[in-house]
């Protein structure tokens, strides 16, 4: 089913949608510019293969398709805020943000951070793989030159994309298998931060897996009907994930903050409560605990000889939400007034003290705000059928807006739907009781004509018809549900409920807004062609991971 998908293209509903929407999106210039500033280099190679050379783990040009302003032909199976996202995230290589600061950008889903002390480096989030680490460190030596060792490393976050690349800063070779860190190595994390990474790479790691598989869509290709970006930057590297516990922890019962008394001069800032004054490879920062905010694990910083704030990030799957909100708050009264300079874990900085007071509010509006689902509300609202693709969309949505999702309906359930007048496949006027058999087979067959009515825009897709895609998808589910039961739906049935609900998920996924979201419903349309098949990319354990949780397990 992967090898031979091939995507369908956008409604003329769709087309007419996104293309309308282009009209809407902000004028400001400046972020592209702000996106290209600094650039020292660009990769020198437009893909990073795997360890074992057997496939690529990253591509750097694939979403060349984001440049200009709309595809070729005037249809866009792309959301025009995806597609200005896109734009915004296509300059990949080493950037310089200030003296001494740098980021390499566009290696992977998050940023890594370079801050060079008298004579070693700290390295900030070494992303999510081996290979894609190496290759960003790789790309700073070579293009400044600087030789001097990594002595400490900052994970801000207990997302994966934040550490799994942490051992491929300790090679020097393309071909040498992973080594290890220098004795002297200082790892910085959050409080919480083995426990939470255990818990989703190891505890929860299969599950997790699924989601993050979907809601980066590492199985759909790259391209305007597939992959088209995720929101926090392209997609999750598929390379090897390691990790290293820390050395360090801030925040928590075992951690004190710098006490008043101790508040050095050097951080040019306020003494506030919670805040920790370090050193570390000779780079000065305070360090903000910023637990709860989108995961458990979590810390926002500030550079005072750079005078830039730094923040952690949503995550791969994080929530916004009032303590995150709050946290943001927290940052922004400890950081914000000295600062000049905004970066992060993902996208570009920003330059300036009133552009970074307008950065930090506007992250601050997005933690205090669920993202908008679109066309594909109605779909989420519900708590759908067990082991159905679109029961998995909801629960990436549910993660990424941290809401409560209801328990999954039963195949059982399904069938009693179907063979039930009035069930979930009901269509109003379209409803004809008199000639109702009472099967299950018969139910199906009704709820397919309903869904394909909605798909069609109710009159058959004549002018001014108006599809309801997310109604389509809805209908359906009782139906793919119910497959699992040997015989509760035919087979002609089940091939055209399953192609209906893969056309209408597909088009809920070329109008989202919301990258993540979109990967979802593009990965659901593909699964729910070949039950059984999905098979994620993304790594469901990182085996350091594993032995720090049990030291006998491997």
């Amino acid at each position: 089913m992967a090898d031979t998908f091939v995507p369908m293209e956008p409604t003329a509903f769709v087309t007419q949608r996104n293309l309308a929407g282009a009209k809407e999106l902000p004028d400001a210039p400046a972020d592209f510019e702000n996106a290209q500033r600094g650039l020292l280099a660009a990769p020198p190679y437009r893909a990073l293969p795997s360890l074992d050379g057997e496939e690529a783990v990253w591509h750097f040009r694939a979403f060349d398709f984001h440049t200009g302003d709309a595809p070729a032909g005037g249809g866009s199976p792309v959301a025009a805020p995806l597609r200005r996202q896109g734009r915004l995230a296509l300059p990949s290589g080493l950037f310089r943000v200030a003296d001494g600061l740098y980021q390499v950008r566009g290696f992977d889903l998050a940023n890594l951070t370079v801050v060079t002390g008298p004579r070693a480096l700290l390295v900030i989030d070494p992303l999510g793989s081996y290979e894609t680490a190496r290759a960003a460190l790789a790309l700073y030596r070579s293009t400044t030159g600087d030789t001097r060792p990594v002595r400490a490393v900052v994970h801000t976050q207990s997302g994966v994309d934040h550490f799994g690349g942490v051992r491929g800063l300790f090679t020097g070779s393309r071909a040498a298998p992973p080594a290890g860190p220098p004795a002297d190595l200082a790892v910085y994390a959050p409080d919480g931060f083995l426990a939470d990474a255990v818990l989703r790479q190891v505890t929860e790691g299969a599950r997790q897996a699924r989601l993050v598989d979907y809601a980066y869509g590492t199985r759909l290709g790259i391209g305007p009907l597939a992959l088209a970006g995720s929101d926090l930057g392209r997609t999750v590297s598929t390379g090897r994930p390691d990790f290293l516990s820390p050395t360090d922890t801030v925040g928590g019962p075992l951690s004190a903050p710098t006490a008043r008394a101790r508040w050095p001069a050097w951080t040019g800032i306020p003494w506030q409560e919670g805040l920790y004054a370090v050193e570390a490879a000779g780079v000065r920062m305070v360090l903000r605990p910023a637990g709860g905010h989108a995961s458990p694990a979590e810390l926002n910083l500030y550079l005072p000889a750079h005078r830039a704030v730094y923040l952690a990030g949503a995550g791969l799957l994080g929530a916004p939400g009032p303590v995150r909100a709050e946290l943001l708050d927290a940052t922004a009264a400890a950081f914000g007034t000295p600062a000049e300079v905004g970066l992060g874990a993902y996208g570009h900085p920003v330059w300036g003290a009133p552009y970074v007071s307008a950065w930090l509010a506007a992250h601050r509006a997005a933690a205090g705000a669920p993202p908008d689902p679109g066309a594909a509300a109605p779909l989420l609202a519900t708590p759908g059928h067990l082991d159905t693709p679109s029961r998995t969309v909801r629960e990436v949505w549910a993660r990424l807006t941290g809401t409560a999702l209801g328990a999954a309906r039963p195949a059982a359930t399904a069938r009693a739907e179907l063979a039930a007048p009035g069930g979930a496949h009901r269509d109003g006027a379209h409803w004809d009781a008199t000639v109702w058999d009472g099967s299950e087979q018969d139910g199906a067959r009704r709820a397919v004509d309903a869904a394909q009515r909605a798909y069609d825009g109710g009159g058959g897709g004549g002018r001014g018809a108006v599809p309801d895609y997310a109604r389509a998808v809805l209908l359906l589910d009782p139906v793919v549900c119910a497959c699992a039961i040997p015989s509760a739906v035919p087979a002609p049935v089940e091939r055209r409920a399953r192609a209906l609900q893969s056309a209408a998920l597909t088009q809920l996924g070329y109008l989202a807004a919301h990258g993540r979201l979109r990967n979802a419903l593009l990965t659901a349309a593909r699964d729910v062609l070949g039950p059984g098949t999905a098979a994620p990319r993304f790594a469901a354990t990182v085996r350091d991971l594993a032995v720090c949780a049990d030291p006998l397990a491997i």
